[in-house]
């Protein structure tokens, strides 16, 4: 068979004649076939297209890099993206005067965030001390980062993190891992009555706060680069936006346990008639803690009956919020210690929920394996 005649047996485009209309770039649902050619004895050749090397502003000459995916295809890294993310990025901050701490906070923070490894901070007019003060706080509470100059004018941080040391998914375990004694040690307190079970409940607060900023650095620096991505487990560009989102929410139930456990420390000896309420929490808090436990495990498994397994009903947390309230409301006693508990009630359902949230997410990632086919159990 004639070469031509092959070609279109085979379904494959024509090449286009000079002067033609050059075809789209190709979209991730739906890929453009090229034409595999050879060159020399033992090497096979493929054409980039026109408009994607226009684009990305490519010349003969230049190295592009290849990465491989799970499912067999290839992909091109243009020579100015791969080199990008190996380079120190520098964030600069230029103002007359600083006197805000909350400023200078949220500065440090995101630049974290956005993955910059050198902040430098100038002020022509002079620092405040209360804002030099501020940014070493900040920059404690963020992991491999430090102030390494301070002075009347200038503040410079520095991230020394090897991005690739910390996978996604190894700092979500971490902050789980956390989360984990967290509740445990609200579930003691609900037991015992507020004691030393609750009093590290603010540094445990931190340690996840820490966790969630590393989290979301990991995340914009794999976007970033899509070797780094592969390398900290989000290879697939669908896992980022569900990856922030599930980050977010156990962030979220940080802060939700965190402000049950600061309402149930208003207490300092309970009655007797709150015994009931505090029996009952604490069997939803334990309720919490083995669901949060099955949303991390379908999430790291990525297997949809195991998520389906975690999901729990709405309806079973509200009716469990509402039984709580209930007994609140026959409760004898004081005004404020109802109100304690109420607090703390609402808070435990408000991280039910979030865990929840984070199971659905992991059902959803589960069919990204396998878009097409899905076996329930």
């Amino acid at each position: 068979m004639p070469p031509r005649m092959a070609r279109r047996s085979a379904g494959l485009p024509k090449a286009p004649a000079d002067g033609a209309r050059p075809e789209p770039l190709a979209s991730p649902g739906r890929p453009v076939p090229r034409l595999v050619q050879r060159s020399g004895p033992t090497t096979l050749v493929v054409s980039l297209p026109k408009s994607w090397v226009e684009k990305e502003g490519i010349h003969p000459g230049q190295a592009v890099s290849w990465m491989g995916g799970d499912e067999g295809e290839l992909r091109l890294i243009p020579p100015q993206r791969s080199s990008h993310a190996a380079e120190p990025r520098l964030f600069r901050v230029h103002a007359r005067h600083l006197d805000s701490p909350d400023t200078v906070q949220r500065v440090l923070r995101s630049a974290y965030v956005l993955g910059f490894d050198h902040i430098q901070i100038q002020a022509e007019q002079g620092i405040a001390e209360e804002v030099r003060a501020a940014a070493e706080q900040t920059a404690r509470e963020l992991l491999g980062f430090t102030l390494t100059e301070a002075t009347s004018k200038s503040l410079v941080a520095t991230s020394f993190l090897d991005p690739g040391a910390h996978p996604v998914a190894e700092v979500i375990t971490r902050v789980g891992y956390t989360l984990d004694l967290f509740l445990e040690r609200l579930e003691r307190g609900l037991e015992e009555g507020p004691s030393k079970a609750l009093q590290k409940a603010s540094d445990m607060r931190v340690e996840v706060r820490r966790l969630h900023a590393l989290a979301l650095r990991q995340l914009n620096l794999a976007s970033q680069d899509p070797r780094l991505a592969r390398q900290l487990g989000v290879a697939r560009s669908s896992h980022l936006l569900g990856t922030r989102v599930v980050v977010r929410l156990l962030d979220d139930i940080a802060d939700a346990v965190e402000a049950a456990a600061s309402a149930l420390g208003k207490m300092r000896r309970p009655p007797t008639s709150t015994r009931e309420v505090l029996g009952d929490l604490q069997v939803r808090v334990a309720s919490l803690r083995e669901n949060l436990r099955r949303s991390l495990r379908a999430l790291r498994s990525e297997s949809p009956s195991q998520a389906e397994a975690a999901i729990e009903p709405r309806q079973e947390a509200i009716d469990a919020w509402l039984r709580t309230d209930a007994k609140l409301r026959r409760m004898a006693g004081k005004r404020e210690v109802r109100h304690s508990l109420s607090l703390c009630s609402w808070w435990i359902g408000v991280a039910r929920q979030h865990a929840a949230t984070i199971a659905e997410l992991a059902f959803t990632r589960s069919l990204d394996r396998s878009p097409s086919e899905l076996e329930l159990q």
